[in-house]
C-alpha cells in the first residue's frame, strides 16, 4: 500500500512540474516537449524528487499509444496527395542521409553496430508539430512553404513509422531471420494503402453507428477500445503496438467524427495527463554527468544531423525549382527530431541496446534541436 501511495505522489509531482514547465516553454516559444523533457530532469536527476519505477513506466508507456494515435488522427493525405510524390522523395533522402549521420557517428564512436543503427534511426525523423509550430510563429501559417513542409513531413512520419517497425522486428527476430524485417515492411507499406481505401470507409461507418448514443463519452470510449485493440494484435503478429495505434489513427481520420468529436476528446485525456506523463518521464532516467562527459559527441550529433534534413529536405527541393529560401526554410522546419527519437531511444534502452548514457545523449541531441530550430527560423526570414 505504502508503493501506491508514493506512486500516486510521483505521478502528481511529475505532472504538475511537466505542464507548468511545458507552459513556460510555450511562452518562450519553443514547444511544450522541451519543458516537459527539463522537468523530467528537474524532478529525476537534479533534485531526485521522484525515481523510476516498473509502475511508472507502464503507466508513462500509455503516452505512446494516445501520441501515435493522434498523428495517426492528423495526418490526412488528402491534404497533401498533390505533393506526395515531392514530398516523398524528400522525406526520403532527408532520412537516408540522416540514418548514415547517425550510423556513422555512433558506430564510429561507440564501435557497435547495432548502437549505431539506433542513433542512426533515432535521428531519421522530424517532429512535424514541433516544425509547423515554430513556422506558425513567425507568421508562415497556410503559406507555400508551410504547404509543402507539410507535405514532407507527413512522408516522413510514414517514413518514421516504417523504421521504428524495421528496429522493433530486428530487436525481436535479429539478423539471422532478416527476411522477416523484409516481409513485416512490405506488410506494412500494404497496410497503410489498405487503409487509406477499405480501412477507411470501414471505419467512418462503424464509427457512425455510435454517433446518436445518449452516452456523451461513448465516442471516446469505442476509439480507445478499437486502439487497445489494434495495439495488443500489432504486438502479437511482431509489429509496435504504437504502429498499431497510429495506423488506426489514419483509417479514422475519414470519418466526419474523428476531427470535432474524437480527437478533441483523445487530445484532451493524451496531453492533460499521459503524453506529458512519458515525455517527463523519458528524462527521469538520464545520465547528468554523461550529459557533460559527453557533450562534444551532443553537439557532433546535433550539427551532423541538421546539416543532413538541410540538404536532403531542403537544397534537393533545387530539383522541384523550389526557391532559395524555400529551401533553407524547409530544411530548416526539417532538423527538430521530437515524438519518434524519444520513443526509438526508449525501445532499444529497454531491450538492452543502449546504455543510459548513450540514452542521454540522443535525448540530449533531440531537446538541441528543438530549442535551436525556432532561432534558425528567425535568421531565415531575412533570406532574399
Amino acid at each position: 500500500m505504502a508503493l501506491e501511495v508514493q506512486v500516486l505522489l510521483d505521478i502528481a509531482i511529475i505532472l504538475i512540474t511537466a505542464k507548468m514547465f511545458g507552459e513556460i516553454a510555450e511562452r518562450l516559444k519553443f514547444s511544450s516537449l522541451v519543458g516537459e523533457v527539463i522537468a523530467g530532469i528537474t524532478v529525476g536527476p537534479l533534485l531526485g524528487l521522484v525515481h523510476p519505477s516498473a509502475f511508472l513506466s507502464q503507466v508513462a508507456s500509455f503516452g505512446i499509444l494516445f501520441l501515435l494515435f493522434l498523428i495517426g488522427l492528423n495526418t490526412k493525405f488528402d491534404e497533401f496527395k498533390k505533393d506526395i510524390y515531392r514530398g516523398s522523395f524528400l522525406a526520403v533522402a532527408g532520412a537516408l542521409i540522416s540514418f548514415v549521420a547517425g550510423f556513422m557517428i555512433g558506430y564510429g564512436v561507440f564501435n557497435n553496430m547495432e548502437i549505431g543503427m539506433v542513433l542512426g534511426a533515432a535521428m531519421i525523423s522530424t517532429s512535424t508539430a514541433i516544425s509547423l509550430r515554430s513556422l506558425i510563429d513567425i507568421g508562415e501559417f497556410r503559406s507555400t512553404v508551410y504547404q509543402k513542409l507539410t507535405a514532407v513531413t507527413s512522408a516522413d512520419d510514414v517514413v518514421a513509422v516504417l523504421a521504428l517497425s524495421l528496429l522493433t522486428t530486428y530487436f525481436t527476430y535479429g539478423v539471422v531471420e532478416i527476411w522477416k524485417i523484409a516481409a513485416l515492411f512490405f506488410a506494412v507499406l500494404g497496410f497503410f494503402f489498405l487503409i487509406l481505401t477499405v480501412g477507411s470507409k470501414f471505419m467512418a461507418g462503424f464509427l457512425q453507428m455510435f454517433s446518436k448514443a445518449r452516452d456523451d463519452q461513448i465516442l471516446l470510449s469505442i476509439p480507445l477500445v478499437i486502439v487497445f485493440i489494434v495495439a495488443f494484435v500489432s504486438e502479437h503478429v511482431g509489429i509496435a503496438g504504437v504502429i498499431g495505434a497510429f495506423l488506426i489513427g489514419m483509417a479514422m481520420n475519414r470519418s466526419h467524427l474523428a476531427e470535432n468529436v474524437i480527437a478533441p476528446k483523445i487530445k484532451t485525456i493524451g496531453f492533460g495527463f499521459f503524453i506529458p506523463l512519458f515525455f517527463a518521464y523519458s528524462a527521469l532516467i538520464l545520465d547528468i554527468g554523461a550529459l557533460v562527459s559527453y557533450s562534444g559527441i551532443i553537439i557532433l550529433l546535433v550539427v551532423a544531423v541538421s546539416f543532413a534534413k538541410l540538404v536532403g529536405c531542403g537544397f534537393l527541393g533545387k530539383i522541384y525549382n523550389f526557391g532559395k529560401k524555400e529551401q533553407i526554410m524547409i530544411g530548416i522546419g526539417m532538423i527538430p527530431r521530437g515524438e519518434y527519437s524519444i520513443i526509438i531511444a526508449q525501445v532499444a534502452l529497454t531491450v538492452g541496446v543502449l546504455t543510459q548514457q548513450i540514452y542521454t545523449i540522443v535525448i540530449s541531441a533531440v531537446l538541441l534541436t528543438i530549442i535551436i530550430t525556432p532561432i534558425l527560423f528567425r535568421f531565415a526570414e531575412n533570406v532574399k
